[in-house]
């Protein structure tokens, strides 16, 4: 099938987004794993520009506490670290700006091309991913999603784990704030499809769901390592050939329910 055409922009327009990438660890940097660290050096030797900002448990919590104590109770209530990585993440774009990626994103070349003058960069595969995004502070967004964190804090059974990570905090969250709020419809939010940013992982066009191939126009590759799941969902993944995006199977399961 081919590619849908991401709207690339105007090479001499301002940009409005930030040059700072952010990633979150929260083991630190001493225990990024190998893997981890070799996207890690894609990224930063393809950024030297930009400002980089490395984020672990530490740094995360304390920014969290000087700046927005009032999510603080939610923040700590949360039964899996998974969640409060994602929670984190939309707080910290809010506040600066710049590009988020998660740490298995390997990065193939800059990301300067895709800023111009818009205020928001996501991903769309079958839904909106929150492992690359890109944002101007104080984008109202990120408002919306706050409202989402704090609503849908215990709206599902917490032992369902891949199930309720993504409704709670992860990728279906973020899918229905940005399609209910009618971001993606905005001239300042550059949608990117799968093969921009996460080439192999199945996503929709027209209708239709297949996997993207990498191309000329791919920046970066979402390895989808999945390292937040418990190993029995993993095994259970690996058994049926199921080796996508968590969110995925989370729209999947969810279609017509949400």
């Amino acid at each position: 099938m081919p590619n849908a055409q991401c709207p690339m922009p105007h090479p001499q327009t301002m940009s409005k987004i930030p040059k700072i990438i952010h990633q979150i660890f929260f083991l630190g940097e001493a225990a990024i794993p190998k893997n981890y660290r070799r996207y890690q050096q894609t990224v930063l030797q393809n950024h030297p520009h930009w400002e980089y900002q490395f984020w672990d448990e530490a740094k995360a919590r304390k920014f969290m506490e000087s700046n927005y104590s009032w999510f603080l109770p939610i923040f700590d209530a949360y039964p899996h670290d998974i969640q409060r990585r994602d929670a984190i993440r939309y707080f910290i774009l809010y506040h600066y700006g710049g590009f988020y990626l998660d740490m298995d994103v390997e990065c193939l070349k800059p990301l300067d091309d895709l800023l111009a003058d818009f205020e928001l960069v996501l991903s769309k595969l079958v839904g909106f991913s929150n492992a690359i995004m890109g944002s101007i502070p104080n984008h109202p967004l990120w408002l919306k999603v706050f409202a989402e964190l704090e609503k849908r804090q215990h709206n599902l059974d917490n032992k369902t784990m891949p199930l309720y990570v993504g409704y709670s905090t992860g990728p279906i969250m973020l899918n229905d704030c940005v399609v209910a709020g009618k971001f993606d419809q905005n001239s300042t939010v550059l949608v990117c499809p799968g093969y921009i940013f996460e080439p192999r992982a199945p996503m929709e066009l027209n209708g239709k769901i297949f996997k993207s191939q990498p191309n000329s126009q791919t920046y970066t590759i979402h390895h989808m390592t999945t390292s937040w799941l418990p190993k029995k969902d993993q095994i259970i993944r690996v058994l049926f050939g199921v080796i996508v995006e968590p969110y995925w199977f989370f729209r999947s399961l969810l279609k017509g329910v949400l």
